[in-house]
């Protein structure tokens, strides 16, 4: 609920299901407060605090608890009561260019009894919209990194860093929904958090510091993670030692990868190479010229070529590269002069064949599908591209009439243009060192008459 002067108060239930059980969990009133009015100060910071109580029962262990050489049971007389808790967090978030949202949320909670947990870190994320009107719908990448204790644990903290992409879709005005998958890159993280947040908003859309979607709806959530740490699974009264089943690792943790492929590019153009030349010369005359005033930088309609990479995956679902690829290309052009006056009109039509090659440095995210040879991926990279963008313009002077007129060819070379370039594909892993990869990537130059796809399949060496 809004108040004034930038404040505003909540309240909030929890209730949990697990092992067949269930209930009301916590119970929470919270404040925050803006430090102004949006934009008015950088970063737009906004203070927060919770205070949480318990109001159920400790359903499964916070974290992992302190080896005793033996098999703990519940205590006397059920499970403890989920004990109260105070939270304090900052909220920064601004928009830049009006193109790239970030925010980030520090937090900081404590447990008042029970273990006495304890967790501080912040989370993330970078989204800029895309495709529909009205930033409907959001991408981008959003990371959380927690720190969690508990009384007897304080100097042993167990990391959790945890990164992947997220989504916002806003099928309404008042409606969200926001999908975050988050991928473990230490050994203290789970191998995914999926993070699902449908909201509802009762007023008008308005700008406000918007926290990333991992603490979006925050509780303490090392119970999240730490049975896997422990290696032990509840059940009933007793928790008992779990050995998980044997699986092939197909993917590394530190690996370098060398992608050799080939690959076929498509342009999105409309090009009309058959066009009669005297038509050429008659719709400049008229001022609305049909061929050589636009230019997508490939030329024709596709082209074969190939290319390779070396990556860096600096923990199994991230790495850092280098890309480079050839294209062989060919774009029709043409060569007109005419001068009445001599009188002279030569036309003919001309091949500009040449080869566009790219360099650009990029950032894959892959995800290794447990007990399996498939791993699909996504990346992102930024270059430059060079050897297209070749042109044939005509300048006219005089009457609009094709045979009347004064006109000239002027011939453009290639261009070097910055290249953004984006894709998604899956990897089958063949044997440990060497893998099949498939993949769409499209790129994009200065514009949609620019642009380009590209289907793409080789192998990938690991070492």
């Amino acid at each position: 609920m809004g108040l004034p002067y930038r404040f505003g108060v909540a309240a909030e239930g929890k209730f949990e299901r697990f092992n067949g059980g269930g209930g009301a969990e916590t119970v929470s009133l919270e404040a925050r407060w803006a430090l102004a009015d949006w934009n008015k100060i950088p970063l737009n910071p906004t203070l927060f605090a919770e205070y949480k109580f318990g109001v159920g029962t400790i359903r499964h262990e916070e974290v992992p608890p302190p080896s005793r050489g033996e098999t703990e049971e519940e205590e006397e007389g059920g499970p403890p009561k989920v004990p109260d808790a105070y939270e304090f967090r900052l909220l920064l978030a601004q928009d830049f260019h009006e193109r790239f949202e970030w925010a980030m949320n520090w937090f900081f909670e404590k447990e008042n009894t029970g273990d006495r947990g304890r967790e501080w870190g912040f989370s993330q994320s970078l989204m800029t919209p895309i495709f529909l009107p009205n930033e409907r719908l959001k991408l981008g990448l959003e990371m959380e990194y927690k720190n969690v204790t508990t009384k007897d644990t304080r100097g042993d903290p167990l990391n959790s860093f945890v990164i992947g992409p997220t989504v916002a879709w806003k099928p309404t005005a008042q409606t969200r929904l926001d999908i975050s998958p988050l991928f473990g890159c230490t050994d203290d993280s789970p191998v995914a958090d999926v993070f699902v947040v449908f909201s509802w908003l009762f007023g008008g859309e308005r700008a406000e510091a918007e926290a990333p979607v991992s603490t979006r709806f925050r509780y303490y959530t090392g119970a999240g993670f730490a049975d896997s740490y422990s290696g032990k699974e509840t059940s009933g009264k007793e928790m008992k030692q779990v050995a998980p089943p044997p699986c092939p690792q197909w993917y590394g943790d530190f690996e370098w990868n060398v992608n050799l492929w080939g690959t076929y590019a498509f342009t999105n153009t409309e090009y009309n190479p058959n066009l009669w030349l005297v038509d050429v010369v008659q719709s400049t005359s008229e001022g609305h010229p049909v061929l050589g005033t636009f230019d997508h930088y490939i030329g024709g309609d596709h082209a074969w070529g190939g290319g390779g990479d070396i990556k860096y995956f600096f923990c199994r679902y991230f790495g850092l590269g280098v890309e480079g690829f050839a294209l062989d290309t060919s774009k029709n052009g043409f060569d007109i002069f005419e001068d009445p006056t001599i009188p002279i009109f030569t036309r003919k039509r001309i091949n500009h064949d040449h080869t566009i090659g790219s360099v650009l440095g990029t950032f894959t995210l892959r995800y290794p599908i447990p007990c399996t040879r498939f791993a699909p991926y996504a990346w992102a990279g930024v270059g430059a591209i060079f050897g297209g963008g070749e042109r044939d313009v005509l300048t006219t002077q005089g009457p609009p009439d094709a045979f009347a007129v004064h006109a000239q060819t002027d011939h453009f070379g290639s261009e070097t243009k910055l290249l953004g370039q984006f894709g998604a594909g899956l990897e089958f892993r063949i044997a440990r060192r060497v893998g099949l990869t498939n993949d769409l990537s499209f790129g994009v130059i200065d514009g949609p008459q620019n642009n380009f796809g590209m289907f793409r399949s080789g192998l990938n060496f690991a070492f």
